[in-house]
């Protein structure tokens, strides 16, 4: 089943199309707006029941389904109006992310499919977890074409990735403190360290408090500010590697 079978039923529940249960209705509606196999719609519609954004109204008919209708719950009203940083419509969210990182890292998609598959499944400490992994993969990529290239302190944060006990927290220190003389010369998109700071922290901390025994919890907010703030860090990352990345390697700390 492809993604736009998905996407062309929450559209069309979300612009009043025909909802009906039957054959007749939303199923033939969807197969000839898409040209997908009326299987597909069956399986889009009860997998989007499944992810809480379709329910079947009965309308009081009990075992009759003549009357019955799909229609979007909440999530689903706010999924079908789009825009946003959505976790509740993954595909969407990927989708939106592709279009502004072409070229996203392997390892941070994996991971940050991981994030938005547990936050589907009300697995929100899960969430956390794999959503600080993947900021931490794509800070690494960053670093490492920083540690390339002919930026002041590039030897020094070259220096600390071969550390075989670095980890995040001592290189994004590293990292902070050879940038901080230099961020001057950085694009102006990609100078604003309060930004950067502020959410790599807060990604940063709940990653760890969660990732511990500490009997630290986290609700579906939480979870949900962290999936909708996560694309401008991974953003900043990857322009940050792609700046990096042009200039050539050489010079001094």
């Amino acid at each position: 089943m492809t993604v736009n079978v998905r996407r062309a039923v929450l559209k069309h529940l979300g612009n009043g199309g025909a909802s009906r249960f039957g054959r007749p209705y939303i199923i033939a509606t969807i197969h000839q707006e898409t040209g997908c196999s009326e299987t597909e719609v069956w399986e889009a519609l009860w997998g989007l029941v499944g992810d809480g954004l379709v329910y079947l109204d009965t309308a009081g008919q009990g075992s009759g389904t003549d009357n019955w209708q799909w229609r979007l719950s909440a999530d689903g009203h706010q999924v079908a109006k789009g825009g946003s940083w959505e976790p509740r419509d993954p595909d969407g969210y990927l989708s939106r992310i592709h279009r502004e990182i072409t070229d996203l890292d392997d390892l941070v998609e994996l991971y940050l499919i991981e994030a938005l598959q547990s936050f589907n499944g009300r697995c929100y400490l899960a969430t956390s977890v794999m959503l600080g992994v993947a900021a931490e993969r794509a800070f690494l990529v960053m670093a490492q074409a920083y540690a390339g290239s002919s930026m002041a302190g590039a030897p020094a944060m070259a220096s600390e990735l071969t550390k075989p006990r670095s980890n995040y927290f001592s290189l994004w220190t590293e990292f902070r403190k050879r940038i901080e003389p230099v961020r001057r010369d950085l694009p102006d998109q990609l100078a604003d360290a309060l930004t950067l700071d502020a959410i790599a922290d807060l990604i940063r901390s709940t990653r760890n408090e969660v990732g511990h025994p500490t009997g630290r919890q986290i609700d579906e907010d939480t979870a949900r500010v962290h999936l909708t703030i996560a694309p401008v860090y991974l953003r900043k990352m990857h322009h940050l590697a792609a700046h990096f990345a042009g200039l050539p390697a050489g010079g001094g700390a």
